[in-house]
């Protein structure tokens, strides 16, 4: 019978407790180093949230865009949603604060960012403000007092513009609204087009070609 270790035992069942490597009689704590870096790296080039967002010309008074097939219970859960609430922007000039949006909004209290978008070459960056309100119809009383309005001396801008600050499915939806509505457009258009030249041929022929009797 093979004699037992007691000692090499004992080790290793504290190794399985408090989580330590073994190298004879040298016990090491487990490295974990790797593993931080790795949470570090993922937490770095995790999805931007920003990234979601899509700056839209569409007026500010315009209905909430639904997806077409979301059934009823998914949107009432919607509706429940922090996330859904009624958004804005307004381009403001670059350097504005939060506090100057803060005071030109004060009576309604939103949530304010400053974001920054680029066209094109590094000088060309424009800021903006994403203004969440609470309820639509603070939102559109905001729009009803403010929209239009000289804010030259806090946001650095004549006239203010609020427009619906959309997700990218959102915008993806009124995208194709408007793709079929041209192509509606277009196809009535060249249907047109085909009857006019079509009535202009028959007159001509009742007007020039001679007719044969039988």
């Amino acid at each position: 019978m093979a004699k037992l270790d007691f000692k090499k035992e004992k080790q290793i069942e504290l190794a399985a407790i408090w989580g330590s490597e073994v190298d004879g009689d040298a016990r090491y704590p487990k490295r974990r180093g790797g593993t931080k870096k790795i949470r570090r790296s993922e937490t770095i080039a995790g999805p931007n949230p920003a990234d979601d967002d899509l700056l839209s010309d569409v007026d500010s008074n315009a209905e909430a865009v639904n997806p077409q097939n979301e059934t009823p219970q998914k949107a009432k859960k919607a509706k429940k949603d922090p996330k859904k609430e009624y958004r804005l922007h307004c381009f403001v000039e670059p350097g504005t604060s939060k506090n100057a949006v803060r005071t030109v909004f004060d009576a309604y209290q939103p949530k304010v960012e400053l974001r920054i978008t680029q066209k094109g070459n590094l000088l060309n960056k424009s800021q903006y403000a994403v203004l969440t309100f609470r309820h639509k119809s603070m939102a559109l009383h905001a729009v009803q007092k403010l929209d239009g309005t000289n804010q030259r001396d806090t946001l650095g801008v004549e006239k203010l513009k609020l427009n619906l600050m959309l997700s990218r499915r959102q915008g993806s939806i009124i995208r194709q609204k408007a793709n079929k509505q041209q192509k509606r457009h277009r196809e009535e258009r060249i249907k047109g087009q085909i009857l006019d030249d079509k009535q202009f041929i028959e007159r001509f022929i009742s007007q020039y070609v001679p007719q044969t009797d039988p």
